[in-house]
């Protein structure tokens, strides 16, 4: 049976050709051996596999952007799971178009699906998959697509998106792992503020009426109290007017590049607090940097695109300064300490990487150490706020309740 089928060759570039086989598996294996990356696969003239066929249904739907502003938001669980699952389907001989269309339809996100169909179609008119996927941003970041990039390349596609599917899948544990030490604060901030405010505009007025008709004399506290309680009852849209503002003030400051720059200095600077800010950056930096150079992505590249990775301005710099260096002739080791950010270990350990060839491996362990440093350090923090906010919730009905019974005290002494 004859076979016309469009691959990846070896050392790139985009094939169609025919060839003769049993089956379609059979045509799809024997191109895997030799190094092919298969995009799609007919039989005869009949479309067997791909969007974009003659009486697909993704005609009707819209090819446009993926990043629209309306368009929900693509959450990294998506994004993960999407990758481990086209990498699965491809290390089992699934043609490209075959399996993003097969993905698409199961999609749950209206972004991932669009995108796929999309990129299912520009591979059927003759583009590269790195070059279909990185229209839609979205859904696939830039160091996904430097990835593929390299595959196509090297034909070591399906591994590849393994690889990715672990940076995702490491990137998103350790914001679980963030998200979860700060929920319990939060959820006793809430409760506290909750709570002042129902005795703030309940129980106080109560309080203050009686005083009032019992013509009790009132200590400074108590009238610090009743005078916070009238203002919060009388002009209580100031407050969120003023956490309004103060929200949109701090976005417009952090949207610029100064403003950014300094917020960052400042968080590094706070207690225990700031460590953790760094660590998380140099782990996410080093698990990216590790992961394109160990797919074969050119360390200039690589450095570029990890250095994004970071979302702190300080890294992101030292990572452009490293790129300059290096780009100069400057050694990756050299150029690291010439940062001045990174800690000692990391400059050693990169150096070690450089001299051994193991670089990427050094650079996820190194990645892998400051992830558990970092988890330690979490677990630590909660443990530390969660008794100093349930002493800050006492302190304050503390307060208030002292506020309301000296009062009451006093008159209970003037009768005796």
């Amino acid at each position: 049976m004859e076979f016309t089928y469009t691959a990846i060759r070896a050392g790139g570039g985009t094939v169609k050709e025919r060839l003769e086989a049993d089956t379609e598996d059979q045509a799809i294996r024997r191109l895997q051996t030799q190094g092919y990356v298969v995009l799609s696969m007919e039989a005869g003239a009949a479309r067997r596999t791909g969007a974009g066929g003659s009486g697909g249904s993704s005609k009707s739907l819209s090819f446009g952007p993926s990043g629209g502003f309306l368009q929900p938001r693509v959450k990294l669980e998506q994004v993960a799971v999407l990758s481990r699952e086209l990498a699965i389907m491809l290390e089992t001989g699934v043609p490209v178009t075959e399996a993003l269309e097969s993905l698409a339809e199961h999609a749950d996100s209206p972004v991932i699906k669009n995108a796929l169909l999309a990129a299912n179609k520009d591979l059927s008119e003759g583009r590269t998959i790195s070059q279909a996927i990185e229209a839609h941003p979205r859904v696939f970041p830039k160091l996904y697509v430097d990835m593929i990039r390299t595959a196509e390349a090297g034909n070591s596609l399906d591994t590849t998106l393994g690889q990715a599917a672990d940076y995702l899948e490491a990137a998103l544990e350790m914001r679980r792992k963030v998200v979860s030490a700060l929920t319990y604060p939060a959820v006793l901030l809430i409760v506290a503020v909750g709570v002042l405010i129902f005795m703030m505009t309940y129980l106080v007025p109560q309080f203050s009426q009686m005083f009032d008709r019992m013509g009790a004399a009132i200590p400074p506290t108590t009238k610090f109290l009743l005078a916070a309680s009238i203002f919060l009852r009388t002009h209580w849209w100031t407050i969120p007017a003023t956490l309004i503002g103060g929200v949109w003030g701090v976005r417009a400051i952090l949207g610029t590049p100064a403003g950014k720059d300094m917020a960052t200095r400042i968080t590094h600077k706070i207690p225990v607090i700031g460590d953790i800010v760094k660590k998380v950056a140099m782990a996410r930096m080093l698990r990216a940097l590790g992961t394109l150079t160990g797919t074969g992505v050119a360390l200039l590249v690589a450095l570029e695109t990890s250095g994004q990775t970071a979302q702190n301005s300080v890294y992101e710099r030292a990572m452009e300064r490293m790129r300059t260096d290096v780009e100069q002739g400057v050694s990756l080791s050299d150029a690291v300490k010439s940062t001045r950010v990174f800690p000692p270990m990391v400059c050693q350990m990169m150096a070690v990487g450089e001299k051994s060839g193991r670089l990427s491996n050094v650079l996820l362990r190194v990645a892998q150490f400051y992830e558990r440093d970092v988890d330690a350090r979490l677990k630590m923090l909660t443990s530390i706020v969660e008794p100093v906010m349930i002493v800050v919730l006492g302190l304050m009905v503390g307060f208030i309740a002292v506020s309301i019974i000296s009062p009451i005290y006093s008159l209970v002494e003037g009768v005796k």
